[in-house]
């Protein structure tokens, strides 16, 4: 599937989630390039200002981060070359997101999950923008990502 903005496949589900119930968005695109790209387009900082924001702070497990103007958080996981985790901290928020890698054929898969723990300010929000509360954000993501990888040096 060329020339896709943004997921492939999204889905809002319901899911408990470190003992609460939760929302989760999932996002999920193939791109043409191998797991092993992929992984260091979303974990080199030279990259990630390519197609993202620049980020700061101590990209291994336990540091913090910061995603300049955005959110900022704890990186919780690191499985090169497949699996990243991170607490996503706006505001007084905080949610978490999972991203897993995998090999398509000779493409690689990026599977993007946003969770919320459901509370008042995540269901009020939820009821306000639907399943775009955040999807449309992580759309424009994975279409940035993909322009990246078709043209890295831009």
């Amino acid at each position: 599937m060329a020339n896709l903005f943004g997921a492939e496949f999204r889905r809002v589900e319901d899911r408990e989630y470190m003992g609460k119930s939760a929302m989760v968005v999932i996002a999920t695109r193939t791109y043409d390039t191998t797991v092993e790209d992929l992984w260091e387009v979303v974990t080199d900082r030279e990259r990630l200002a390519r197609w993202f924001l620049p980020v700061t702070g101590d990209l291994e497990i336990g540091g913090k981060y910061q995603i300049q103007g955005n959110a900022g958080g704890t990186v919780l996981r690191c499985d090169p070359p497949t699996a990243l985790g991170l607490t996503w901290e706006f505001g007084d928020q905080v949610t978490w997101l999972n991203v897993h890698l995998e090999p398509d054929g000779k493409r690689a898969r990026f599977i993007l999950e946003h969770i919320a723990h459901k509370d008042g300010t995540s269901e009020e929000h939820h009821k306000k923008f639907g399943p775009g509360a955040v999807g449309i954000g992580w759309d424009l993501t994975l279409h940035g990502l993909g322009r990246h990888l078709t043209a890295p040096q831009v």
